[in-house]
């Protein structure tokens, strides 16, 4: 969702950002994406399947509805349930996924879309700050968002800032070296770009 009006950003400033550089991006931005995670994906299998029809093999269409419930089955007890079936046909059959909550999977498939949404952004000059420094109990308050929904990040987009700020002073986050973060071939192995 975008929230592009200014009492709204204002509110959400001041009432639901942590931080005063998260309270300052999003009151000056000319947009901020709010980006929300289905924490019920398997009710959009329907409306997928319909989708689908005409796009995809019949054999593809016939399984989809159960092998999508199955996989991303919301619930703690449907998680262990396929956690448990999926590691022993691993370890006895073939290759299977690791059965992660519908949490951690609606929040890895939104992120994906946040990360196009910015690279698109940046293809427009437009300058994006990704944000995790919010309530989101606040923010579902104030932009009424059903219970069905989380909230994985937000994004302050718009122009780069040209005049002088008086009241704000960002200094640049420190991040880990790429010896620490990239390794090559086997976790450990410093990464040589030369090799």
């Amino acid at each position: 969702m975008l929230v592009r009006s200014q009492p709204i950003k204002d509110e959400l400033s001041e009432g639901a950002m942590l931080g005063i550089g998260n309270q300052h991006r999003v009151r000056d931005a000319s947009v901020t994406a709010v980006f929300l995670a289905d924490l019920e994906p398997t009710k959009r299998i329907n409306r997928i399947y319909e989708l689908e029809r005409g796009h995809r093999n019949v054999n593809y269409r016939s399984s989809f509805p159960l092998s999508t419930s199955f996989w991303i089955g919301e619930g703690h007890v449907a998680t262990l349930i396929k956690d448990v079936t999926t590691s022993w046909l691993s370890a006895v059959r073939q290759p299977m996924p690791e059965i992660e909550p519908v949490q951690a999977w609606s929040y890895k498939n939104t992120s994906l879309v946040a990360q196009t949404f910015v690279y698109g952004a940046q293809s427009y000059n437009l300058s994006t700050a990704m944000m995790e420094g919010y309530d989101p109990r606040r923010v579902k308050d104030i932009l009424r968002i059903p219970d069905r929904y989380a909230i994985p990040l937000m994004v302050a987009t718009g122009y780069e800032y040209e005049g002088e700020e008086e009241n704000y002073k960002e200094d640049k986050t420190l991040r880990l070296g790429l010896s620490e973060i990239v390794f090559d071939d086997e976790f450990g192995q410093e990464w040589n770009p030369g090799s």
